[in-house]
């Protein structure tokens, strides 16, 4: 397996990965005294959008390239 390959698959077990543990964080959530779950949810939910988009910007990138060697 090529490394650019490698990497976008490491990018998306991340994303699936954040999103599983977002999915628990949000069944801890409580009507009070929760407010740091919250945070980390937000905080999640921001790194997941950076992985999305290093991969939307892996792919544009992968697309100039071909289109250079053509």
């Amino acid at each position: 397996m090529n490394l650019e390959r490698e990497a976008r698959i490491n990018r998306i077990d991340k994303i699936f990965y954040l999103a599983d543990e977002i999915d628990v964080l949000k069944s801890r959530i409580r009507e009070h005294g929760t407010g740091t779950i919250i945070t980390a949810i937000s905080v999640m939910e921001g790194r997941i959008e950076e992985l999305k988009q290093e991969l939307r910007d892996m792919e544009k990138t992968r697309v100039w390239d071909t289109l250079k060697h053509e």
